[in-house]
């Protein structure tokens, strides 16, 4: 988000997105170790999206879904397609 965009939805709580996705356009992607990953068009991954309670809803980019963050790889949004949504917690407070 730039600091000219309207801010977003505040998350009532934790959430969360786990899915199979299809990568649409190619995007090289470095993880804080600096290993390189080459995400291509049409390979299928699962990635994760998470947000904090309080917090803006951000889904700019999704995460490869290590565990180990240095070791994780981001992809934007705008280049994938989401297939599956696997499991979830909407940022909407539980009914």
């Amino acid at each position: 988000m730039s600091e000219h965009d309207a801010p977003g939805p505040i998350a009532e709580q934790d959430w969360f997105v786990r899915a199979r996705v299809r990568i649409r356009e190619e995007h090289h992607a470095h993880s804080l170790e600096q290993k390189l990953r080459t995400f291509r068009p049409g390979q299928e991954v699962e990635l994760v999206q998470w947000g904090r309670a309080s917090q803006e809803v951000d889904t700019d980019a999704w995460w490869t879904t290590s565990h180990y963050i240095p070791a994780a790889h981001i992809v934007p949004a705008d280049k994938i397609e989401v297939l599956e949504v696997l499991e979830e917690r909407r940022p909407e407070a539980d009914a």
